[in-house]
């Protein structure tokens, strides 16, 4: 039987923030182009029809919103599979690109909060 989520046993060291946005994919053995659904500093859940392994290694370009340059993540894991889901962790990214994301989830964070707390 299957495992039910709960957001209080998740143990991940970065906050993620909801992000829907396009991004294109290329590995060894699989490249194809999915569906941001969620994302943090240090990795991010995507949607997608081209469904790699566990453990491949793929390089991201993430097509962020408001004219943003595009993120390139130069080395993610592939964490977990589930169906159409991908969940990976970033391994190298320049610092350009960081910079990028870095601002890109605080701001959403920001936003997070400031909903919350009205």
């Amino acid at each position: 039987m299957g495992q039910t989520y709960r957001p209080e046993s998740d143990k991940r060291e970065y906050a993620r923030v909801k992000a829907e946005f396009a991004l294109t994919f290329k590995g060894a053995q699989v490249e194809g182009k999915g569906r941001l659904v969620d994302l943090s500093i240090r990795g991010c859940l995507m949607e997608t029809d081209q469904i790699p392994r566990r453990g491949d290694i793929l390089q991201l370009i993430l097509k962020m919103p408001n004219a943003r340059s595009p993120v390139d993540i130069e080395a993610a894991v592939v964490r977990f599979t589930q169906g159409i889901r991908i969940g990976m962790e970033f391994l190298r990214i320049n610092e350009k690109s960081d910079k990028e994301l870095r601002e890109f989830v605080e701001e959403r964070l920001a936003r997070q909060k400031a909903t919350q707390e009205v």
